[in-house]
């Protein structure tokens, strides 16, 4: 597991082989549903992402980790009922799993760095026109992983206010100067977030979302 410090949430990334690790932290109903996973990989994902939010929640609450109760809110994002203003997010990719915990809204995003078919035209269709533009001016080999981390910059302020990708891609802008940082303002809507690069495995980019001071 690698644990970052860098921002005021508390982030961990683990790895699909670990998920035995966090199976025994599951609750009645999602242990049935883990065992209704046929796909080795999404039930690795599921074991680690409920355990470990548990775990995590648990360290920053004090509550048992069986006492933290889950909700949905209206727009679909999961919330811990009971956490005292805790918050949490949770993302996969390839082959791991990373959880923020933070007080107030909290977003996080992770992306294997992968070739992208029709990667200009996707830039193009949803990134923000700045967003486009500073990505056109870095050299052709240093794209691809931009490209990324735009991407998960984006989503982990949209994950962060509650919007998926249908409702927030039209109304979601990052600060250009991420694609050369690690740390810029974002909006979704009217919401003012600042978005951090963690520090991932490597292969991966990670972006985590917290409301701007």
């Amino acid at each position: 597991m690698i644990a970052s410090k860098e921002v005021t949430a508390t982030v961990e990334f683990a790895p699909l082989s670990a998920a035995q690790e966090w199976r025994s932290l599951l609750g009645e109903k999602e242990q049935v549903k883990a065992a209704e996973i046929a796909n080795t990989a999404m039930r690795a994902r599921f074991e680690i992402g409920r355990g470990l939010r548990r775990k995590m929640l648990a360290d920053a609450t004090g509550l048992p980790p069986e006492e933290i109760t889950f909700v949905e809110s209206e727009e679909g994002k999961p919330r811990a009922l009971n956490a005292a203003g805790w918050d949490f997010n949770v993302s996969h990719s390839g082959d791991f799993v990373v959880v923020a915990v933070g007080k107030g809204q909290v977003g996080v995003d992770l992306e294997q760095v992968r070739p992208v078919r029709e990667m200009e035209s996707i830039v193009d269709r949803y990134f923000h026109p700045d967003e486009a533009v500073a990505w056109r001016s870095l050299a052709p080999g240093l794209r691809e992983e931009a490209f990324f981390v735009l991407w998960s910059a984006r989503e982990a302020a949209m994950k962060c206010v509650g919007l998926g990708l249908a409702r927030g891609l039209s109304v979601t802008r990052v600060d250009s100067s991420i694609v050369t940082g690690d740390v810029a303002f974002a909006r979704v809507g009217e919401a003012r977030l600042e978005v951090r690069r963690l520090s991932a495995p490597q292969g991966y980019v990670a972006m985590v979302a917290q409301a701007a001071a």
